[in-house]
């Protein structure tokens, strides 16, 4: 029987009912996941499970080279347990590997102490599938899931950095939440947003900012990837440590063109296509980091190092043009970073941790051991989720 399709006894429950089992998703089980969501909320969990088994970002459909699935951990017809698991392909020292990520755990051991095996038993589910295994995102080091991780022999790797830039300083100041934490400090942003500072300091910190565009690099809006990315992609793989693969199909496949959310740039210099770009412009409403304000985002993108400049800057451009009020993005290779730097980005504090199993450990540090050379981004993680 299939581990990765069929269902899985995890382990024998700790408690006086039948086994706790690992199935997947499917629509039989909607119900119960609406009770458990219902009794985990007392404490307070990052996310709730879905309410319908189709994952919000890349189903799994056919011939799906890179797809999400989601698996419950049941005991008799209740819910008690969750996890997603990615399906997608890595070339890590230039050899391409079916590699998987472990997204989004959650058990009711969050509010019971009964089923704090659980979360263990979703981890060790995950690896069986795919012994190369990571986790992107996080946001907690703290969290039980990810000291869940730790204690299993998993390995934090980095925090992918940072970048933002402030386009609009007085809306900033009226929404950043990171700054508004106390009374005084809400004072503080909202008179220094009254008194016109902070669109000043925007404004002078943008106007040092390095000149950006070069002449003859130019950026379209293009429906959707094609040749020209295979192309790309064939320069680029061999250019870095560690990069997921991304041809034409599996971006097709992560950003649809019948998904009208995400913008797709393609870079070009005269007849030379120097690089893509996925981006996004999203009006927000009472984020909990970001407030109302309009935050464009550079969530995946793809050149060799040397053109990192000029993608990040059409990117940048493209975002200004839109009235975003902020830009952010993570990106892990020197050439990404200074190239946001370039274009006028600071870096802030990360909470978008690398996290991989013993075994992905064990290549990731005959690859690259400081992975300074690996091309890690939003794209790599759970998607384009808060953004």
């Amino acid at each position: 029987m299939n581990a990765a399709t069929a269902e899985i006894a995890a382990k024998k429950s700790k408690t006086s009912g039948p086994p706790i089992r690992i199935v997947p998703y499917t629509d039989c089980w909607r119900a119960a996941v609406v009770e458990f969501n219902h009794r985990v909320r007392d404490g307070k969990p990052p996310f709730e499970v879905p309410s319908t088994p189709a994952t919000h970002w890349i189903p799994k459909t056919d011939g799906a080279r890179v797809y999400q699935e989601m698996f419950l951990a049941v005991e008799g017809d209740i819910v008690r347990g969750a996890y997603t698991f990615k399906h997608q392909e890595f070339v890590i020292g230039g050899e391409v590997h079916e590699v998987g990520m472990c997204a989004m755990p959650i058990s009711e051991g969050i509010v019971n102490k009964r089923y704090g095996f659980i979360a263990p038993s979703l981890v060790s589910n995950a690896t069986r599938r795919q012994p190369l295994l990571y986790g992107l995102g996080f946001g907690n080091l703290d969290a039980p899931v990810t000291q869940i991780l730790f204690a299993m022999g998993w390995q934090l790797n980095r925090a992918v950095p940072f970048y933002f830039k402030v386009l609009d300083g007085g809306r900033f100041l009226r929404n950043i939440r990171y700054l508004r934490t106390s009374p005084l400090r809400r004072f503080l942003c909202d008179a220094a947003a009254l008194s016109g500072l902070g669109r000043l300091g925007a404004g002078i910190a943008n106007a040092f900012a390095s000149k950006r565009k070069k002449s003859g690099v130019t950026a379209v809006e293009v429906a959707d990837f094609s040749s020209w990315a295979d192309e790309i992609w064939d320069v680029c793989r061999s250019r870095y440590s560690l990069i997921a693969v991304r041809d034409a199909q599996v971006l097709e496949t992560l950003y649809p063109r019948s998904s009208d959310r995400f913008i797709r740039l393609k870079v070009t210099a005269g007849q030379r296509v120097l690089g893509w770009a996925v981006l996004l412009d999203t009006p927000m409403h009472d984020h909990k980091h970001f407030g109302n304000m309009r935050v464009g985002s550079i969530i995946d993108c793809l050149a060799t190092p040397e053109d990192a400049n000029d993608v990040i800057a059409a990117a940048t451009n493209w975002l200004e043009s839109r009235g975003a009020d902020l830009l952010v993005s993570n990106q892990n290779h020197p050439a990404w970073c200074d190239a946001l730097s370039g274009a006028g980005f600071v870096s802030g504090p990360s909470n978008f941790y690398l996290v991989t199993s013993r075994k992905f450990t064990a290549l990731l540090t005959e690859a690259d051991s400081t992975l300074t050379r690996a091309h890690l981004n939003r794209g790599d993680g759970e998607g384009p989720i808060h953004l």
